[in-house]
């Protein structure tokens, strides 16, 4: 891969870079913004005001979202053609996996924390590829959490399949969702054009409670009721937290 740089003065956001793109296995120089670039046309990464300042191929980033956008960076770069065809592969759940597929290549996988920023990722890579169709495949497991991502997969237009996940489960641990993703984006499901109507189960509304008292570490459990606003997407788990009283420190 070619050789990139980070060429930022924001001693915080170069180290977060250097571990990001080192963990993609991407060869990294750092720079100060008064260096000039070895090659002009290299990519080269800062904040957005740097980047903005000195121009070139710079890719703006934030402190707070540096992992995700060099994941998007580094998947995009693996394909730089724009895909006939990109295809995510979803393993509901809490944390959903995902996997990126062009034109049937893989670019890549990630574990996101919830459905906001499973989707802001998914609008990323879509907008940094510019596919010309765009299917989503969700694994039928976990009911509430697959049709929460079904009926946003079609609320932003997406074609979206249901896939039978059989098989597909790899483990529990967090790298496993996403392997699972791609095993789902694999394969071809059953098109779902409706969204869909789905009341939680008690099981299901408790099972968010547990989630809430582990995210707010022991700290608080949000009601039955607030569950269910989760459940119907009205919010998200932190949302509710919030809403409930407790602010992340």
């Amino acid at each position: 891969m070619q050789r990139v740089y980070v060429r930022t003065d924001d001693f915080q956001l170069a180290h977060r870079l250097l571990k990001a793109l080192e963990f993609h296995h991407v060869p990294v120089v750092m720079l100060s913004t008064d260096e000039p670039l070895p090659d002009a046309s290299a990519w080269w990464f800062a904040s957005p005001e740097e980047v903005k300042r000195l121009g070139g191929r710079g890719v703006p980033v934030s402190s707070e979202t540096v992992d995700e956008q060099v994941l998007v960076w580094t998947m995009t770069r693996s394909h730089p053609a724009s895909p006939k065809q990109l295809v995510f592969g979803l393993d509901p759940g809490p944390r959903p996996g995902c996997a990126c597929f062009a034109d049937g290549t893989v670019l890549g996988k990630t574990v996101e924390e919830d459905l906001l920023s499973l989707f802001g990722f998914m609008a990323r890579m879509v907008n940094a590829m510019s596919p010309n169709a765009v299917l989503v495949r969700v694994g039928h497991g976990s009911p509430m959490h697959r049709d929460r991502l079904i009926n946003e997969a079609i609320g932003r237009g997406y074609w979206v399949e249901e896939v039978n996940e059989y098989r597909t489960s790899t483990g529990a641990s967090r790298h496993a969702h996403g392997l699972s993703a791609v095993k789902i984006g694999r394969l071809a499901g059953k098109p779902v054009h409706e969204q869909r109507d789905h009341e939680a189960s008690l099981g299901e509304l408790r099972n968010l409670q547990r989630i809430s008292r582990q995210r707010s570490k022991g700290a608080l459990t949000i009601s039955i009721e607030t569950a269910r606003r989760v459940s119907q997407g009205q919010l998200t788990l932190e949302e509710a937290l919030f809403e409930a009283g407790y602010e992340a420190s």
